[in-house]
């Protein structure tokens, strides 16, 4: 064994006895499966998953060591952003949020396996530092899921969610159906704190907040043969929103028994949207594989509100439609081979359009407030063309090198009409050791371009913070370049951890900024540099308490920018210099029940506008479960989340004439919504 296994192997020692088999024979308790290397990849066979009950695909990821879900990133294209699951070796066509959805349809029993690719064995797979791949039974008949949950707030009220799925064949092909619809509702009371330049209060603020929201989903997909392929299907149509209704009694300096004002605010988000993606993979010979993918994604949105206070009222409607379309193909040799290249292209066509009403009523009726970019339509067509290879090197080293190129034009219309084409190299290389079946080590660096936000081309405003942002029509998204490192180690019977450290640069970076007419927008500021360390880690503690387990997510970061406002280095926007979740769970097989305690630990990061720092901490979060299959048929748990509290703080820093001056004033907000206790049943079928 080489050093740095018995290194990694030694801290595992500490948490799992050698002979643990024999201990539990010992105590009659069945001893978990172990978990099968193939090749630097761990297998996590079926009955691994048992003592954690699962129900669906998504419960086996969610207990999977060492692995975190990713639902995709804000990178420029299909390829990058996809996620990091694999079925059956192929990456599910959705987007925005819909690879929970595939998980949640696929119930446990059709599961064969999950053997977690730690980058290099599937071309699916290149440039994710983990990914899963789950395997399916290929003697699965027809199977189903169905769960109900109610939640229990803070205000009183009980809100329902249930979700029911249904699989089969149907004529050769394997379909899917999901009809979900769920209640959540977001209780909050808050008290704010107004002073002036000198610290002096001047007003205190008290409200209470009533917010819901519903939404609800279909969701259909099928497989089959097509052509001398496989052709699969995915739809999903979702109908979403969300409304609160905001009344704050309003003290001078002090509160007392008697309002001296009041303000009502009436929010409504109301979400529309359909996707379709198609998938047709075909094998042609010697290890050769072509895919077609296809996506079409449709939305709406429609955003109203009435802000009333004495003689004073404001009134915004906002309707924005995005639009996505994206074809890709790509041609892969797979298998054991010295070299595997890929090669593929893509295009895309993105589109939103967005039309603000803005109007204020200070004794003499609505008169129109105009903002920079309220009536705006933007598109980008790009196209990109890439290559990549892997090289095994040596029995124990592979090479991951891949190179990119992208085209676009961004054409803006509406008040400030701009057109622009751009281009860019996207190179990436990896070294990757695998010394074991247990261990890897991965080296690498990579360049993405982000995926702007259209929304920011287009004016919007927030009345509750009296922040109106115009539309910015020459924005360019950033490039950020990553360098890392990452150890990746498992042992016994599931026992994980993956350390990475990594360095970044963004050029280009997006940040608050004073358009020529006057308006606050989002644009292009500067350049910047974020570095950290991310731990994810599964330890057993079968040596402490039988069944055991403590679960850890964990990133620490750190950055710099130097800001064109103040003339000094800061942190950027929304980086959090940490971020930290830690679970504890015993399965207890006898009772057919296990329970657990969950901890977020407190998270704060800050937001620098041009005349504003506002700094937004989170309190640590206290949650706890328990679930049994005691009762047949079903799964049942009840859960408690934020039983201590769902508390958070912000501090609003006011400067004049922008951050470079002084101070003129701030304002604090405590927020709490309260425990929420839910209980929930499952059931397979």
């Amino acid at each position: 064994m080489n050093s740095l296994s018995l290194m990694l192997a030694g801290m595992a020692a500490t948490a799992t006895p050698l002979d643990e088999t024999q201990s539990l024979k010992r105590t009659g308790q069945e001893a978990p499966p172990a978990v099968v290397p193939a090749g630097p990849d761990p297998v996590y066979p079926a009955d691994f998953y048992k003592p954690f009950q699962p129900q669906t695909a998504l419960d086996m990821l969610e207990r999977t060591p060492g692995f975190i879900l990713s639902e995709g990133t804000s990178v420029r294209g299909f390829g990058g952003a996809a996620g990091n699951v694999l079925i059956d070796g192929q990456r599910p066509t959705v987007k925005g949020g819909g690879i929970s959805e595939v998980l949640r349809r696929i119930a446990a029993s059709r599961v064969e396996r999950v053997v977690l690719l730690r980058g290099t064995d599937a071309a699916e797979a290149q440039g994710q530092t983990l990914v899963a791949n789950l395997v399916l039974r290929a003697d699965a008949g027809g199977s189903g899921n169905a769960s109900l949950t109610l939640s229990h707030t803070a205000d009183g009220v009980i809100s329902p969610s249930a979700r029911i799925s249904h699989a089969r064949r149907i004529a050769g092909w394997q379909t899917n159906i999901e009809l979900s619809g769920e209640m959540v509702r977001f209780p909050t009371d808050g008290t704010y704190l107004d002073r002036n330049a000198i610290g002096a209060l001047t007003s205190t603020r008290q409200e209470h907040i009533a917010g819901k929201a519903p939404e609800y989903g279909l969701a259909l997909s099928t497989s089959g043969p097509l052509a001398g392929g496989t052709l699969t299907v995915n739809l999903r149509l979702n109908k979403d929103g969300y409304s609160s209704r905001r009344g704050i009694d309003i003290f001078d300096g002090a509160a007392d028994d008697t309002p001296d004002a009041r303000r009502d605010i009436a929010y409504d988000e109301k979400g529309r949207s359909g996707e379709l993606g198609l998938d047709w993979t075909r094998r042609i010979g010697a290890g050769w594989t072509a895919k077609l993918v296809g996506l079409g994604r449709i939305e709406r949105y429609t955003t109203d509100e009435d802000y009333v206070e004495a003689d004073y009222r404001g009134l915004s409607s906002q309707v924005e439609r995005p639009s996505e379309f994206v074809a890709r193909t790509t041609i892969t040799r797979e298998g054991n081979h010295t070299l595997r290249p890929e090669f593929g292209g893509e295009i895309a066509y993105n589109r939103l359009s967005s039309h603000l009403d803005y109007a204020e009523d200070t004794g003499s009726g609505l008169i129109a407030i105009p903002l920079a970019n309220d009536r705006t339509r933007v598109s980008e067509l790009r196209g990109e063309a890439f290559a990549n290879l892997t090289v095994k090197l040596t029995g124990q080293i592979n090479l991951e090198t891949g190179l990119a190129v992208e085209l676009s034009r961004i054409r803006v219309t509406g008040e400030a009409a701009q057109e622009q084409s751009l281009s860019y190299l996207k190179p990436s290389m990896a070294l990757v050791w695998s010394p074991s079946g247990a261990t890897q080590v991965r080296l690498g660096a990579r360049r993405t371009v982000d995926q702007l936000s259209f929304g920011d081309f287009a004016a919007s405003v927030n009345q509750a913070d009296g922040r109106p942002l115009g539309g910015n029509s020459g924005l360019r998204p950033a490039r950020v370049t990553r360098a890392l490192l990452r150890i990746d180690h498992r042992w016994g019977k599931g026992g994980a951890v993956a350390i990475e450290s990594y360095h970044q640069w963004h050029t280009g970076m997006l940040g608050y900024l004073v358009l020529a007419n006057g308006d606050q927008a989002i644009g292009t500021i500067g350049n910047a540099r974020q570095w950290g360390i991310s731990m994810q880690g599964t330890l057993p503690l079968e040596s402490v308490l039988k069944g055991a387990r403590l679960t850890v997510d964990g990133t620490w970061r750190g950055s710099r920018f130097h800001d064109p406002i103040i003339g000094r280095y800061r942190p950027m926007d929304d980086v959090a210099a940490q971020s930290l979740t830690a679970e504890f769970r015993q399965d207890v097989p006898r009772l057919k029940s296990s329970w657990g305690v969950t901890w977020t630990a407190p998270e704060e990061a800050r937001v620098f506008y041009t005349g504003e720092v506002l700094l937004a901490r989170d309190r640590a979060l206290w949650g706890a479960y328990i679930e049994t299959t005691a009762l047949a048929g079903f799964k049942a748990t009840l859960r408690a989340t934020a039983f201590n509290g769902q508390d958070n703080f912000r501090m609003r820093q006011f400067y004049s004439p922008d951050r470079a001056g002084t101070s003129s004033g701030s304002e604090r907000r405590d927020q709490q919504s309260g425990a929420v206790v839910s209980l929930a049943l499952a059931r397979t079928f």
